[in-house]
């Protein structure tokens, strides 16, 4: 008997090479724009931090979910299809020559029945007697009927395959809503559950006898599958391990940071604790003649997702406001929540993150307000609630989790704050967890073809069109070797009046895209040239700043505060056929870090030798890719964002950005740097004034090109790189094979498979579910649709519909076995929308199903360079 899993390597391999209009995935050309050459190939390849997620639960936890057995009937289903199919022509051709011979009306007519369904590929039983009368009918005429035989009896056989189809889909229904209230149960993602989803995790945890609904068995399919099969850095539902660091198990909790920025500001207004922090007054404000411009902060939560970007304002007549914040103290606390609110003003960081609610309660505590000392106590109730959540059981966390946001409302209540927001807007507690399963470690040969792919990568980079148009607009504006001492001022001109695009490429100015965003590779938004009457403005009708007929601008280069050329390699490994490959390369990203550096607090904070030293590796590659600069943190929207605000604090030293508050910590004010062009480079710096180039490093977790405002030109500044499509299996809309319908072949290079076999299908090409459609029938339906198309009996399957966003959930790839009942419930919604682009992908690697009960999913990510000449490669 075949299994699932040999057919879906089967059916995968040959997808990979027969389906139709498939385009193997090459390289794509840089953008039609002035770049700076690749950077050399000759300098050694330096390896920075590494970091493995692994699944939280075993592949063999979700074997249920591939409804092995009703596979198995679809599998003999083909068969008899296939060959009934084949017996089709020579049936038809008897039965046409048996029609005018039979002696009765009635048996000519069931005859005639019998052939268009053969002509049609509908086979029907056909009864023995009829049979025997058409063989009856041409035997004088000395035909050979075995075909006929042989169809009747492999119609018969199909019948009974439906027949059982239909009992095993009733029991792998029943067998799947077991399985899936059995793995909501499991310790390891309950537990998760009670902080991420406690509504369902409540609801799944009822022992009532009611089957769970559609929606509801939809969402535990999806935790259920993201939990054995998918490692993602964004769920607690993921263990991560450090190679080769025996650090134990280890679970962090934190409090959302939102409500814990929240919470600074409603007690930094009251008589008792105002004075004990350190105000920071917005300071965007720019004017120019007689136009004034200033930059507000706008935190905002969608979907569950918070962030904060920089608005631009026109603040003409307000030129006073800077005056008139002088002396925060001073002004009532009416007027004082008011600026906080509009973003005129904001408080520093008192303390590190992780303690914040210790020191708003013991401040609170010292005032002689008695409605401060009843905050002091709540928040102190929420301090204890959080460190019992880290240790406690699903139910112990889904309570402890009411009384916390209990205990945040009234202290906010008693702070007098306007509302609760937003306490319920946000996931309000998130966790990481270290877990003990150790990474396998790469044998040499998976590591030179890891190491040669990532040396491809990094001598495939090229200076991207988004710095060289930052470049050209600054030569536009200051000059060659100009120099900005108003650095914010000159960003934030950027953001309000964008900057020209790049030759033959997309528009530049500060939309949330770019090189795996909605508009292409280079684009910081829609294009938009300066007004004619402003300082800054460049030539018009010139994308670069240069005149209309004139030569194409100088190639840009990155200067010392720009990080050398590097990525971050995202694989796992493969046990394919001796000739297939041996890594499936997921994501090659950013080499700065940002993809790892949030787990610094999981290892390090907690103390102890073992684990730690894990902030120490990523100052170690900050300094490899930063060598001849100073290196500040920059970490736009840390103040309101968990994954940002826990990358923060790797470095001892931050870059303090005019509109956001300060953390603790030291720290340079942006004012106190230049913005300084180098004509013999043709790069941008940035320099303290005494000449010291400083490096801005960015750690955050949220791709770069997903930050707006000004500050999104300075992380342009920071990692000048841009990487070809095709060297990864990740989505990317620049890569033309990743728009409209299609199929796309597996594309291995040297060992490294960098494109999974692809089939992206508009919605309406996707079989939907009729009214009143048997489960068996319609499973029966998309068996034979997908093996139409070559698609594998294991996908994955995501929903394409609009431009990705932020925090955008509904993108996430989910297994699907075409077997499985609640698989195509799955398919049924996502097709729902009919603007939806559906993407199929072959599972790669496989669904690990002979390597033993305790298999798991892993993900590695691991850290290349090219380094400088003279770099001493010890240091990464």
């Amino acid at each position: 008997m075949t299994t699932s899993t040999e057919r879906q390597s089967a059916t995968a391999a040959q997808s990979a090479t027969a389906a139709q209009s498939a385009t193997a995935a090459q390289p794509a050309m840089e953008p039609q724009s002035a770049t700076a050459p690749p950077p050399t190939a000759g300098h050694p390849l330096a390896e920075g931090p590494a970091l493995s997620r692994v699944a939280g639960l075993p592949a063999a936890a979700v074997a249920p979910l591939a409804a092995e057995e009703v596979a198995e009937v679809l599998d003999r289903i083909a068969a008899a299809r296939r060959e009934l199919a084949a017996l089709a022509p020579a049936v038809t051709g008897l039965l046409y020559d048996a029609v005018p011979l039979m002696a009765a009306t009635g048996a000519r007519r069931s005859v005639l029945r019998w052939r268009r369904a053969a002509h049609a590929g509908r086979p029907h039983p056909v009864i023995p007697e009829l049979l025997a009368q058409v063989r009856e009918a041409l035997a004088p005429k000395g035909r050979e009927t075995a075909a006929l035989e042989r169809w009747a009896e492999r119609a018969g056989d199909l019948a009974g395959l439906r027949q059982s189809l239909r009992l095993r889909a009733g029991a792998a229904e029943a067998a799947e809503e077991r399985t899936l209230r059995h793995l909501m149960g499991l310790p390891a993602v309950s537990g998760a559950l009670a902080l991420v989803s406690p509504v369902f995790s409540r609801r799944v945890r009822q022992p009532d006898e009611r089957p769970l609904d559609r929606g509801e068995r939809l969402t535990a399919y999806g935790y259920a599958v993201r939990s054995a099969l998918k490692a993602s850095p964004l769920s607690s539902l993921t263990h991560v391990a450090v190679p080769g660091a025996d650090h134990g198990a280890r679970v962090r909790v934190g409090l959302h940071p939102l409500a814990g920025r929240v919470l600074l500001r409603a007690a930094a207004v009251r008589d008792g604790v105002r004075g004990l922090v350190r105000w920071r007054v917005n300071g965007s404000l720019r004017t120019a003649g007689p136009t004034a411009r200033l930059s507000e902060p706008r935190q905002s939560v969608t979907d569950g997702w918070a962030w904060s970007d920089d608005e631009v304002l026109d603040a003409s007549g307000r030129e006073d406001l800077s005056a008139a914040l002088r002396d925060p103290r001073g002004l009532p606390a009416v007027r004082l929540a008011r600026y906080l609110e509009a973003g005129l003003l904001d408080v520093d960081d008192p303390c590190p993150q992780d303690r914040l609610l210790d020191w708003l309660a013991a401040a609170l505590a010292a005032s002689r307000d008695p409605s401060d000392h009843r905050a002091a106590g709540r928040l102190l109730t929420a301090a204890r609630e959080l460190s019992a959540i880290a240790g406690g059981g699903p139910a112990a966390r889904a309570a402890g989790l009411v009384r916390l946001r209990e205990a945040l409302e009234e202290a906010l209540d008693a702070l007098g704050a306007a509302d609760d927001w937003p306490l319920r807007e946000v996931t309000l507690v998130y966790e990481d967890r270290a877990g003990t399963l150790p990474a396998r470690p790469r044998d040499d040969e998976r590591a030179t073809v890891l190491r040669r792919h990532a040396r491809a990568a990094c001598d495939s980079l090229r200076v991207s069109p988004e710095y060289q148009a930052l470049t050209d607009a600054f030569v536009a504006r200051f000059g060659e070797d100009g120099v900005c001492d108003d650095v914010f001022g000159f960003l934030q001109e950027l953001a309000a009046f964008g900057v020209p695009g790049v030759p033959g490429g997309p528009g530049v100015s500060v939309g949330p895209s770019g090189p795996d965003g909605p508009d292409g590779p280079c684009a910081l938004g829609a294009p938009s040239a300066l007004p004619s009457g402003s300082p800054s403005a460049l030539p018009s009708g010139s994308p670069s700043g240069v005149a209309p007929g004139t030569a194409r601008p100088r190639p840009a280069r990155p200067g010392r505060s720009s990080c050398l050329p590097s990525v971050a390699v995202v694989f796992q490994d493969c046990e394919e056929p001796a000739d297939g490959p041996l890594l499936v390369v997921n994501q090659v990203s950013s080499g700065t870090g940002g993809l790892v550096a949030r787990f610094h607090r999981l290892y390090d904070s907690a103390g102890g030798p073992r684990g730690a030293g894990f902030a120490e590796r990523l100052r170690a590659w900050a300094r490899t890719l930063h060598p001849d600069a100073e290196c500040l943190e920059f970490v736009p929207a840390r103040e309101v964002n968990p994954l940002q605000g826990d990358s923060c604090g790797v470095l001892p030293a931050s870059l303090h950005w005019p509109t956001a508050p300060r953390r603790s910590g030291p720290g340079v004010p942006l004012e106190a740097l230049d913005l300084v062009h180098d004509s013999r480079e043709n790069a941008l710096e940035l320099r303290r004034r005494s000449g010291t180039p400083v490096a801005p490093v960015y750690l955050g977790t949220v791709p770069r090109h997903l930050v707006g405002g000004a500050a999104r030109f300075l992380l342009v500044l920071a990692d000048p790189w841009w990487l070809p499509p095709g060297l990864a299996d990740g989505t990317r809309p620049d890569d033309p094979s990743e728009t409209g319908p299609g199929v796309s072949a597996r594309h291995v290079v040297a060992g490294a498979a960098v494109r999974r076999a692809r089939w992206r299908m508009d919605a309406s090409q996707v079989p939907r579910r009729e009214p009143g459609e048997e489960t068996a029938d319609f499973l029966e339906r998309v068996d034979a649709w997908r093996r139409e198309h070559g698609m594998p009996a294991e996908v994955y399957v995501r929903g394409e519909n609009g431009a990705p966003r932020r925090g955008d959930r509904a993108r996430k790839p989910l297994w699907l076995a075409f077997a499985s009942p609640t698989g195509l419930d799955l398919l049924d919604r996502l097709t729902e929308r009919p603007d939806t682009v559906v993407v199929f992908t072959e599972c790669l690697p496989r669904r690990p199903a002979g390597e033993g009960p305790g298999a798991r999913a892993v993900e590695h990510c691991v850290h290349f360079a090219r380094p400088a000449p003279g770099t001493d490669r010890g240091r990464c």
